[in-house]
């Protein structure tokens, strides 16, 4: 059985494109980075790919390198080139908003295989929080859905234009994982306070919640 999707939480769609303290596309080295990998597009599917593409290929999820990577503000995440899928929904959401594509914040609570192998198997099953974006499809009037999260242990994500959408973790309700309400305009407050106040990516890890 397939989890329903989130919804928008407001039909503003400027609230969508807003500049903020997280999703700060109007610092300089953003909006540079955007410019150029919308620079030449044809056309806006190409500029979302582009963008889309650069996130899941150039930016590394934090679980995969040496590093202990915290970053959270879109800028940070630019800078070090590195983060969680929370941190990489950041970036993704700014480079989309320079470019003029309302996007939007959605989650998962999906279970934490990793800690529930490291676990003995009377423990009940962990459940964290995923983190991935939607992107209002103007030709379509619709929102898309795209994680650029790149996980060894799921199928590789695509950028699609229609469903069915290729998400870093699709929810297995039947092992109780489900997408969270709503397409947000800012991130979880939740999720902010986390990757902003932990003192390593370890804490981060340890404490990530199951629901915002």
């Amino acid at each position: 059985m397939s989890a329903p999707l989130p919804e928008p939480e407001s039909t503003d769609l400027g609230r969508y494109l807003e500049d903020t303290i997280v999703i700060d596309w109007q610092t300089p080295a953003v909006a540079e980075k955007a410019s150029r990998l919308i620079e030449g597009a044809d056309g806006p599917e190409a500029r979302v790919e582009r963008i889309f593409r650069f996130v899941r290929d150039e930016i590394a999820h934090a679980l995969d390198g040496e590093r202990d990577v915290r970053t959270c503000r879109a800028s940070e995440v630019l800078k070090e080139g590195a983060g969680l899928c929370h941190a990489q929904s950041h970036l993704l959401a700014a480079l989309m908003r320079f470019a003029g594509h309302p996007t939007g914040f959605c989650y998962a609570r999906v279970r934490d295989d990793v800690r529930d192998d490291e676990c003995d198997g009377d423990r009940d099953e962990r459940f964290v929080v995923h983190g991935f974006n939607a992107v209002f499809w103007a030709p379509t009037r619709s929102w898309i859905f795209l994680d650029a999260s790149a996980r060894a242990d799921a199928p590789e994500p695509a950028c699609r234009f229609e469903a069915p959408w290729s998400l870093g973790f699709e929810p297995d309700v039947d092992r109780g994982e489900c997408f969270l309400p709503g397409i947000r305009r800012r991130p979880a407050r939740r999720i902010v306070d986390l990757l902003e106040r932990a003192p390593s990516l370890e804490a981060i890890l340890r404490n990530l919640p199951d629901t915002v």
